[in-house]
């Protein structure tokens, strides 16, 4: 209630994604403006041009954290006996736990430089994103950018930027079988999703763009006033 009483205070809302406007709309009862955070798109340009390699691994990681549930990925790919990269700095244990479920089809890199990993985004079949109710999810979209889809749970933000079936897979069974099936899904698909529709999604969220949106909304309060 505390909260809530202070959150009275505040003139105008901005939201980073649908997902968080309607937690907004929830819990404080106010209405938000969505602007998508931004996203370095353009840097990843040399890398989407360089040489391509055989794209015969899933990629998977980021922070190694519980809440990010690589579990599901790494399991699922363990079942299929599927090549999967593991990156990203490790929290409380989880990656030990991580390596102990893994099979030999799954590989952990560790933390990597910012090229080394868009280097993997860009070689990778797909990047398995399971985190549930992700407040935008960045790295989803930086792998866009660098021309490969991505597979994620239908929930939270990335609803609104992976498109189901031209730049992604989403899937609605949170659980290792459903991530299976998403898996067996893409892999059925995966000729109709193409590296320029990626690239063309994820400049929807580029910094340009988050720059003309706040400044439109900041000028038209002001005019207001």
């Amino acid at each position: 209630m505390i909260d809530y009483n202070a959150s009275k205070n505040v003139d105008f809302y901005i939201a980073n994604s649908k997902e968080v406007a309607g937690r907004i709309e929830k819990f404080y009862r106010r209405d938000s403006t969505v602007i998508y955070p931004p996203v370095d798109v353009n840097s990843k340009f040399e890398i989407r041009n360089s040489k391509l390699g055989k794209r015969d691994f899933f990629l998977a990681g980021g922070r190694l954290a519980r809440p990010k549930r690589i579990d599901l990925a790494v399991e699922a790919c363990t079942q299929l006996g599927l090549p999967l990269k593991v990156f990203g700095k490790e929290f409380a244990g989880y990656g030990e736990e991580l390596r102990k479920m893994a099979g030999p089809s799954v590989e952990f890199v560790g933390e990597i430089t910012d090229i080394e990993k868009y280097n993997l985004m860009h070689n990778a079949k797909a990047f398995i994103f399971p985190a549930e109710e992700e407040d935008f999810g960045i790295t989803p979209v930086e792998v866009m950018a660098a021309g490969t889809p991505v597979i994620a749970y239908r929930s939270g933000g990335v609803v609104e930027t992976i498109i189901d079936g031209k730049t992604g897979i989403l899937f609605d069974d949170y659980s290792v079988n459903g991530l299976v099936s998403a898996i067996k899904r893409f892999n059925d698909l995966n000729h109709l999703i193409k590296s320029e529709d990626c690239v063309k999604q994820a400049q929807k969220f580029s910094k340009e763009r988050f720059k003309k949106e706040i400044l439109e909304f900041v000028e038209k309060r002001i005019r207001k006033r």
